[in-house]
Order: C-alpha cells, then structure tokens, then sequence
C-alpha cells in the first residue's frame, strides 16, 4: 500500500526541525568480491561495510533555534547530531550524522535551506 509524503518530518534529539518538505536517505553496504577458482565462472561477493547518506531541505526560517539554528551551529563547531527522519508518527530511521548546510536567497522566490548529511554509526530502522 502506498503512503503519502505528507507525514514526514525531520528531528534532531527531541526537537522538529521547522518547515522542512522533503528528505531522503541513501542506505549502502561494500560488495566484497571473494569469487575463487572455486567458484565455477562466477562473480561472488559477500556483504561488507555499510553506510547511510541523504539531505533534507525546505524553507528557511532562523527562528528555528532548535532545528535549523541547532543544525548550522552543529556543522559550525563540528559535532555530530541525532537526527530522525520520520515517515510518519510511528515509522522513522535514526542515527548520528553529521551535517553540511546550504542556504539560498534568490531576489525573486523564498529563501531555502538544504542539509545533507552523513550518517556515522549504525542506523535504527523502525518500520512498525
């Protein structure tokens, strides 16, 4: 069954960050090739490392202290943040990441804010 976007939100810790409108994450593990004479004209890989990437990003409100203000002050002194990218109230992906902000003020259209992250640790993944 398909579900509709609009439930999702992002938080750092306990805290929404304000006016985001869109996210996605990215989920990778290494392909470890151990294919062998063995292994009778074909490639085998195991699993290796595993990581997780995305962004997030919406309208730009530095009102915000607790979400985007948080966000840019986390990337400023280099620490990491808890950040939760929730499907819906129940349904999320969480882990520490570190962030990177992007800001733009065009003259002729709202001013926006970006974030990408990069996961560093394990993700929980919550799906019930």
């Amino acid at each position: 069954m398909a579900i509709a976007g609009k439930g999702g939100s992002v938080y750092i810790g306990a805290n929404k960050v304000a006016e985001i409108s869109q996210w996605s994450i990215d989920c990778e593990a290494d392909d470890i090739d151990v294919t062998s004479f063995d292994s009778n004209g074909w490639k085998e890989f195991i699993a290796g490392l595993k990581e997780w990437s995305g962004s997030f990003e919406g309208n730009l409100n530095p009102n915000d202290t607790n979400g985007q203000v948080a966000l840019i002050n986390a990337w400023l002194n280099g620490t990491t943040v808890n950040l939760e990218l929730r499907i819906d109230a129940t349904k999320k992906l969480s882990g520490s990441a570190l962030v990177k902000p992007s800001i733009e003020m065009p003259v002729d259209d709202k001013g926006s804010i970006s974030f990408d992250f990069q996961g560093t640790g394990q993700l929980t993944v919550t799906l019930t």
